[in-house]
This record gives C-alpha cells, structure tokens and sequence, in this order.
C-alpha cells in the first residue's frame, strides 16, 4: 500500500487555539460515528476544552485536515489516541506512537473498545496489555425498583444516606475520595478543580450523589465513608462511582451503594444502566453479576516492556 505523506507532526503544550480545538472535537466525533465507541475519553475531553495548561497534545495535518490526535497527561504517565477514519493504515498512528515516547517512553496508551486496529498497531510498535477496564452493562426494565435512598445497614452497624450538597459538600467529597482511592491512578487524584468541572457538566444533578454516614450509637451522624455518585447522559444511566472509606471496606457497603444508585436511576425512569471496573477487581465484578450486569465493552491499557 503506498504510503501517504502528512504534515511534520505538531507538538503544543498548553491549550490549543480555538479553531484547532474545535478540530479536535470534530476529529473525536468522526471516530465515535465510525467506530461506534470514542477514542478520547471524558478527562482529556475536559482538559481539551478548558484549555489545562499542563498537558500535552500530539496533532498531524494533511491538506489543512487534522488526521490524527494525541493528549498525553501532565505526568507523562497516561495517553489516548485518536486517527481520523480515512488517515488509518498509512502508519500515522505508529508515527505518533513514536513522537509520545521520545521523551516518555514509560507512557501508557488507552485502546478504548481495544479495537483490532489498536491490537496491531500496538503489537507493531512493541506495546504490551498492562491494565484492563471493562465497561459493564445491564437492562433495568422490569427489575423491581431498590429501596428508597434514605438509609442501609451492612454488617458494622446502619448508615444515613443523603444527597450531595454543593455549598458545603465538597471537601467532604475530596477527602473521601481520596481515601477510597489512594492507590488509584485516576480517581485517587481528582481536585476540587477537577469536582467543580464536573459540577458543571449538563448531567450533573447533587441528588444523583448519595453519601452514606454511620448512625453513631448516640445517634448523632458520623462523617460520610462511603459515596454513589449517578449520572444520567441521553436517557442512558451510569454508575460513574462508588467509593468506600479504607476503614469501612470488606462489610459490603459497596454492595448497598450500589443498590442505593441503582434504585435512584430506576426512579428517574432510567432503563439500561452501565458502569466500569478494572478487570481485575473480581469482589466488584461478582456483584455487578448478581445485580444483572454484563460485560459490554474493554478498555486495554498498553505500555513498553520497561
């Protein structure tokens, strides 16, 4: 196949111009519509379109169209790729392979869906699978609505579970989240900043985030140790997180937080549910199967043998 020639590869760290960025999200819309699952996902759409000055972004032209695009994350440690549908094949994707590790060579690459495409290309460069994401799904018609979101119980004692409060909430989020994912290499690091852009996405709704505190044996409510947080996108309803205190976990809070977030998407009408999970998160995966869910989907990080 002859090989087709591109522009030199740009390399912009910072945020972009407008009307690049709005390139960028055409490009990302094209592949979505082709491939049927997005090749960017929700955190570098955000640190795209709010201008983060800490990122970097890998862009490939041929005749003033943007072809191909890359972000890598501050760290250096994380990456996502995107290759315009009628660009594949001519090795601009191994290209910008090559550009990420220069100066990174221990980046990991997202392969959303983990495509055929993305198999080869990564097979060509001598990339290897290190992490495994599944998104899990499950139909909602016709279960029978879960208990209503006013309390739970697990083996340790009851819980008082409350909505989100923007004006006074947020720290409180921040510090339990930080505690349930302490060695998370996303979720873990997530800022007030980073609560606030959320706050301000279209889906979000305070009553969708549903803290669960223990009712102290004096009755008085003690701090939150364990959250769901829901989101509602194109009547299509998502578990975006459940997190659990380090000294609540292994008395199936998690479980009943699940249920709680289930049982509130249920009554906003919502009838398929999905959510994502390490692969490798068996406990989790067990109990997503029970409450009807299914793997729909891989995410596949893949990395340079070090």
């Amino acid at each position: 196949m002859k090989a087709v020639e591109y522009e030199a590869l740009h390399q912009i760290v910072g945020p972009l111009e407008v009307v690049v960025r709005h390139q960028v999200l055409d490009l990302v819309r094209q592949v979505r519509e082709f491939d049927g699952i997005e090749a960017i996902s929700e955190a570098p759409l955000m640190a795209l379109t709010d201008g983060d000055p800490s990122v970097t972004h890998i862009l490939a032209w041929k005749n003033g169209e943007l072809a191909g695009y890359c972000q890598r994350d501050a760290e250096g440690v994380s990456a996502e790729l995107a290759v315009a549908p009628g660009a594949r094949r001519f090795g601009l994707a191994k290209a910008i392979v090559h550009a990420l590790t220069v100066d990174t060579p221990k980046v990991r690459l997202w392969a959303h869906g983990d495509l055929g495409a993305a198999r080869i290309v990564a097979e060509s460069v001598g990339l290897r699978a290190v992490r495994e994401l599944w998104e899990m799904s499950s139909d909602r018609a016709g279960h029978q609505i879960l208990p209503s979101e006013t309390g739970t119980s697990d083996s340790a004692g009851t819980y008082k579970v409350r909505s989100f409060d923007p004006r006074t909430d947020r720290g409180t989020w921040i510090e339990l989240n930080a505690a349930a994912f302490d060695t998370h290499p996303e979720q873990g690091k997530l800022t007030v900043a980073d609560l606030d852009r959320r706050m301000g996405e279209g889906w979000f709704d305070p009553a969708g985030l549903l803290f669960a505190s223990p009712v102290l044996a004096d009755g008085k409510i003690g701090s939150p140790l364990g959250y769901v947080w829901t989101k509602i996108v194109d009547g299509v309803g998502e578990i975006y997180a459940i997190g659990v205190h380090p000294s609540a976990q292994g008395r199936r809070l998690g479980t009943k937080l699940l249920e709680i977030g289930l049982g509130h998407l249920e009554r906003q009408g919502v009838a398929e549910v999905r959510l994502f999970v390490e692969a490798d998160n068996a406990p989790a995966i067990a109990a997503y199967h029970r409450q009807g869910f299914t793997l729909t989907r891989r995410d596949v990080q893949y990395a340079f043998d070090s």
